[in-house]
């Protein structure tokens, strides 16, 4: 069966607000995540340290390179007390994520897309309120934990980008046109994470972490009042018609794993299974590597200011996703989505080895130009599952990516984080090589993936002379 390549004519009236919205909630997203990590490294370095002379200057860097100081001890205690107290907020994040991004993506295959949407903007616009209201009003730091709380609860960025996800599924048919849309949606919201990135550290040293996360705050409203524009994508005829129930909805998500469909039998379970445990791994080392990172370059030999991880990150994302969009449009004429997915994860695999391994900031900007299009497999797996899964079932699928996603959220956090606290006394790439031994299974299923497909090509392309 020929795959049927068609969008609907109108898409730019809802890609385009959809695009506007995911865009500034990443913004507020990253931006908050970027300057509470970096308040919370002030914080804990007054408390412990109160008489280290640059501890309250955001416009230095916050380490010492004499690795025989005592002052360079100290950082190491900062290190590790501060990554732990990511953990915790990590942690608040994840487990009630694991609850709403299960109900909230399936829902939508019933009740419509934008309630769901509204829901997540509003949490997050909730939590960047109150954590400004706690850097201004200097409170304990341990209550960014129940803030996060309230952001896991909603849904978060995954509840809200499976939703969007679903609502480019709504408006296209299975083919190129799908895998490109998903592409362009990851693209934007990259920018809206190097945007986060780059003004973070900018507003941090001109005028207070305070003020970073109120813009980040500003964002998150701005993002709830544009979702207003965003009409509903899913047709009354593609809604399912049964009550919601939890055990059901559960059992819907697990039949992609467990069941091949009779009605498509290119889409078996094998192929959803790899694609997932794929997408599993490849989210596990970057979400793990998101947690310690600015910890990374915050400490020697790097001791990157705020200004200057902000510029960083900012080369880093703006870099990938104008390759990784460029690259895929260029590349789907010629290769297979699976093989495409395959350059992705060894370039990505490069960069974290070359983190690792750097003992100057060279190393580190050549990292970024050999990962530059690392992350392209994200999309493309996405875009795979999406085009084996019927209409009605689109909520369900990006609601159990989202559930995936969530566990490496969670899990990846925490792994990284702690293996980052515990090893930074004596390797501080150990954490980079941990997330490049994932990269590794998700090539090896892509891998299996591919010959699967090509298997299926040489089975629809035989034909039986009689």
């Amino acid at each position: 069966m020929k795959e049927r390549d068609e969008i609907q004519d109108d898409y730019l009236r809802i890609v385009i607000p959809v695009c506007v919205v995911n865009f500034f909630s990443f913004a507020a997203y990253v931006n908050g995540i970027y300057t509470a990590n970096e308040y919370g490294h002030k914080t804990f370095q007054n408390q412990l340290f109160p008489n280290r002379s640059n501890a309250n200057s955001s416009e230095e860097s916050l380490c010492e390179t004499n690795t025989s100081s005592q002052a360079y001890k100290d950082e190491q205690v900062v290190q590790q007390v501060v990554a732990r107290w990511g953990v915790y907020i990590n942690l608040a994040q994840g487990v009630p994520l694991v609850f709403s991004s299960l109900l909230f993506s399936s829902l939508s295959d019933s009740m419509g897309r934008k309630p769901f949407l509204f829901i997540g903007a509003i949490g997050l616009f909730t939590k960047q309120l109150l954590m400004t209201l706690a850097m201004v009003m200097e409170w304990n730091i341990y209550l960014f934990a129940p803030f996060t709380l309230i952001e896991g609860a909603s849904g978060s960025w995954i509840a809200e980008i499976a939703i969007a996800f679903a609502i480019v599924a709504d408006i296209t048919n299975a083919g190129n046109s799908r895998s490109f849309l998903i592409a362009v949606l990851s693209f934007v919201f990259g920018i809206g994470f190097s945007l986060g990135t780059f003004v973070s550290g900018y507003i941090v040293t001109e005028i207070g972490y305070e003020f970073s996360m109120a813009v980040s705050c500003g964002c998150a409203g701005l993002a709830t009042l544009i979702i207003c524009f965003i009409p509903e994508t899913l047709s009354n005829t593609n809604r399912k018609k049964k009550n919601f129930s939890c055990i059901g909805n559960f059992k819907d998500m697990i039949q992609f794993y467990t069941k091949n469909d009779p009605s498509s039998p290119s889409s078996t379970r094998f192929k959803y299974t790899a694609a997932m445990l794929a997408f599993l791994f490849i989210m596990l080392a970057k979400l793990g590597v998101f947690a310690f990172e600015v910890f990374y370059l915050l400490d020697s030999p790097f001791c990157f200011s705020p200004v200057k991880i902000s510029i960083f990150e900012t080369i880093k994302s703006c870099l990938s996703e104008l390759v990784i969009i460029l690259g895929i449009k260029s590349l789907q004429p010629c290769l297979m989505d699976e093989l495409i997915a395959l350059i992705g994860i060894i370039s990505c695999t490069a960069m974290f080895v070359l983190f690792g391994i750097a003992t100057t900031e060279i190393y580190l900007y050549i990292a970024i130009v050999v990962g530059c299009f690392g992350m392209c497999a994200v999309p493309i797996l996405r875009a795979i599952m999406s085009k084996m899964t019927p209409p009605d079932k689109q909520g369900v699928l990006f609601g159990s990516i989202a559930v995936v996603e969530n566990i490496c959220n969670l899990s990846s956090s925490i792994i990284g984080g702690a293996i980052y606290s515990e090893t930074v006394v004596f390797y501080r790439g150990t954490a980079y090589f941990v997330m490049t031994g994932f990269m590794v299974f998700s090539a090896i299923l892509l891998l299996a993936l591919i010959k699967d497909s090509r298997k299926n090509q040489y089975r629809k392309d035989y034909e039986v002379i009689q």
